[in-house]
């Protein structure tokens, strides 16, 4: 029987290599993949930043963090034979998680135009994201799950306990943004058929929305 990893191994583990001689080349090549990153990030908003469309500005919020993951892993897979790649397996998940940010906010702009809390949004998702994937990386995650667990509720016989309900509040979240997007979709597409009277594209653009929202919050819930 295997006995779970001590908290903060990963993070023991990074501050072994600081003293390795290859430490360096993993600073090193990390570096040099997102200085690519960033040159191929600058490269294609000089060629798009005037493109139209939900999926051009898609594009651009996330060619950089898509590229940086991407160069990462092969980066990974180049020195892991050669070298500890520890600051690489910290590297990946954090460039992963500003790519799902940057996605699920972009989602939230066209879903809701007019909001101006995105701006303090955006920061406070990656804090969220960011500090779940510290946990996990630290082997701390098992530990905040279980303390969450303890804290339940009873309804009637139903027992509900504080993770529940924080796991079912981000499936729901997920499930809606999803949905939202696909919405945004439909409408970019209905918006440029001009053969069809503006009044019918915008009461299809509503018919999509909220069947979309409902069917997201029928599989959320029977997600969680």
């Amino acid at each position: 029987m295997t006995q779970k990893q001590p908290a903060l191994k990963f993070l023991q583990d990074l501050w072994q290599d600081v003293s390795a001689p290859g430490f360096m080349w993993q600073v090193a090549a990390l570096a040099a993949c997102l200085g690519a990153a960033w040159l191929i990030a600058r490269w294609w908003h000089g060629r798009h930043e005037e493109g139209s469309g939900r999926l051009a500005e898609a594009g651009l919020r996330l060619v950089f963090p898509l590229t940086a993951l991407v160069l990462a892993g092969i980066g990974k897979l180049a020195l892991q034979n050669f070298i500890q790649v520890n600051l690489f397996n910290l590297a990946l998940p954090l460039l992963g998680s500003l790519a799902i940010v940057r996605m699920v906010v972009f989602v939230l702009r066209q879903a809701f135009r007019s909001a101006t809390w995105l701006g303090t949004g955006e920061r406070l998702i990656a804090l969220l994201v960011w500090g779940w994937l510290a946990l996990y990386i630290t082997d701390l995650a098992p530990y905040v799950i279980d303390a969450l667990e303890q804290v339940d509720f009873r309804f009637g016989r139903q027992r509900v306990d504080l993770w529940m309900i924080v796991h079912g509040i981000f499936t729901v979240f997920l499930t809606l943004v999803a949905a939202l997007w696909v919405a945004g979709v439909i409408e970019a597409r209905l918006m440029r058929l001009s053969d069809i009277d503006s009044s019918l594209r915008i009461v299809g653009v509503r018919v999509a929305k909220a069947l979309l929202t409902v069917t997201a919050l029928l599989v959320s819930l029977s997600l969680v």
